[in-house]
C-alpha cells in the first residue's frame, strides 16, 4: 500500500452516534466507497468505542469491541482506505458529559454539550479518552479532535475568573484549550497530524491566530454544507494560509439539510460539492498543503437528537457526490455511470420525496 498520508484525500465520514453499522455492513460498504474514489474514513466514534478503566462508563452497551476496531482497520487497509479517528474534545461532548460522573466538568451545569476548559478534571479526562483511541489506532497518521460549535464558553465562574485575571476573551480561552490538548498530543504522539473543525476560528483576526501558535499544532477542516453560496468570511483562506501548513475542507452527503430529514436531497448535495470545486479552484493555490475533502454524513445533529437520513438510503447520494468530488464535475454521463453501477434501472432521482 502506498503512503496514503501524503496524497490528496477524499474521506468518508462515518458518524457512529446514531444507528451505528455492524462490522458486516462495513465489509460490504468499503469496497464500494473505494471503487468510487474514496481514499479514507473519518470515523467519529462517540460512545461506540470500547473505552475501559476510568472511562468505561462512557461506552455504549452495544459499543464495538477492541477486535472490531482492529477488523475495521483491516477492512479499510484491504480497500486502500486510511482511517482517521474523530474524538470531540470540547463541544458536542454530550456522550461524556451526560454521565453523572462527569457532570461537574460541564461549562453550564444544565447543558451537557460543552466542557469547562478550566476545570482541573477536564484535561485528565480528555487525555485519557484520546490515549485509549490512539492505542487502537497505532499506525494511523491523522487524528481529528473536533472542537466545533462550542456554544457555551467562558460562562462558568471559574472560566470568568480565569478570563478576568489573564485578560482573556472567550476566543482566547478556546484557543488556549485547543493548544493545551494539541500540545500534549504532539508531545505524546509526534507522528500524528492533528485536525480540527475550523468554525470557532473563522472570524478570529490573523494576529490572534498567529500569536496563539495554534498553526504549529493543528490543521483546520473548513466545513460548509450550503448548496450554492458559502457563508464564509471573504478573507478566510488568506488568514488560514498564513497560519496553517495543511488545510482540509468538508462537504456533506447527508445529515446537513434538516435534523429530521427522511431522504437526502441529492441535488442539494451535488451542488454543495460543485460549489466547493469552484471555491477551491479560486483559493487552493494559496494553501501550502491541500489535504483533501471529507464528505460528512451526520447520523443525528447531537447525541440527544432524533436520527436524520440513515446511511443505507444515502448511499446513492454518497456515490454521486464522490463521483463529483473525484472528477470535479457532474455530467449526464456521470449520472448514468453511478446509477448503473448501483444497479438502478433508471437514473437516480436527484430530488427524492417525501422529505
Amino acid at each position: 500500500m502506498e503512503d496514503n498520508a501524503e496524497k490528496v484525500h477524499s474521506l468518508i465520514h462515518l458518524d457512529l452516534k446514531g444507528a451505528p453499522p455492524r462490522l458486516g455492513y462495513f465489509e460490504q460498504l468499503f469496497p464500494i466507497l473505494s471503487s468510487f474514489g474514496a481514499t479514507g474514513l473519518l470515523v467519529e466514534y462517540e460512545d461506540m468505542f470500547p473505552y475501559h478503566g476510568k472511562v468505561a462508563h462512557i461506552r455504549a452497551p452495544h459499543a464495538y469491541l477492541p477486535d472490531d476496531i482492529i477488523k475495521l482497520h483491516t477492512l479499510a487497509t484491504n480497500n486502500n482506505l486510511i482511517v482517521i479517528p474523530l474524538v470531540q474534545t470540547f463541544g458536542h461532548f454530550e456522550f461524556v458529559l451526560k454521565h453523572d460522573e462527569n457532570r461537574a466538568i460541564r461549562e453550564i451545569e444544565r447543558y451537557p454539550n460543552a466542557l469547562c476548559p478550566t476545570h482541573p478534571d477536564a484535561f485528565p479526562l480528555v487525555s485519557r479518552i484520546i490515549a485509549q483511541v490512539v492505542e487502537l489506532h497505532p499506525n494511523d497518521k491523522f487524528f481529528h479532535i473536533g472542537a466545533d460549535e462550542v456554544w457555551h464558553i467562558g460562562k462558568c465562574p471559574r472560566c470568568q475568573n480565569e478570563m478576568e485575571v489573564k485578560k482573556m476573551s472567550s476566543s482566547d480561552l478556546f484557543l488556549a484549550w485547543v493548544f493545551k490538548v494539541a500540545w500534549w498530543m504532539k508531545k505524546e504522539y509526534p507522528n500524528l497530524t492533528i485536525i480540527m473543525w475550523d468554525d470557532m476560528m473563522r472570524n478570529m483576526p490573523l494576529d490572534k491566530l498567529k500569536s496563539s501558535r495554534i498553526g504549529e499544532l493543528v490543521e483546520p477542516m473548513v466545513w460548509q454544507y450550503q448548496a450554492k453560496k458559502f457563508d464564509l468570511p471573504a478573507d478566510i483562506f488568506n488568514r488560514y494560509s498564513a497560519v496553517f501548513d495543511g488545510i482540509w475542507v468538508a462537504s456533506a452527503f447527508k445529515g446537513a439539510t434538516g435534523s429530521t430529514q427522511f431522504l437526502p436531497p441529492i441535488q442539494h448535495h451535488i451542488n454543495n460539492h460543485l460549489t466547493w470545486i469552484s471555491v477551491l479552484s479560486e483559493y487552493k493555490h494559496q494553501f501550502k498543503i491541500y489535504r483533501g475533502i471529507a464528505l460528512t454524513g451526520w447520523q443525528r445533529y447531537d447525541h440527544y437528537a432524533v436520527l436524520c437520513e440513515l446511511l443505507p438510503v444515502a448511499l446513492p447520494c454518497l456515490c454521486l457526490c464522490l463521483r463529483v468530488a473525484t472528477r470535479n464535475s457532474f455530467t449526464e454521463a456521470d449520472h448514468d455511470y453511478v446509477s448503473q453501477r448501483l444497479g438502478f434501472p433508471h437514473r437516480v432521482n436527484l430530488v427524492p420525496f417525501p422529505r
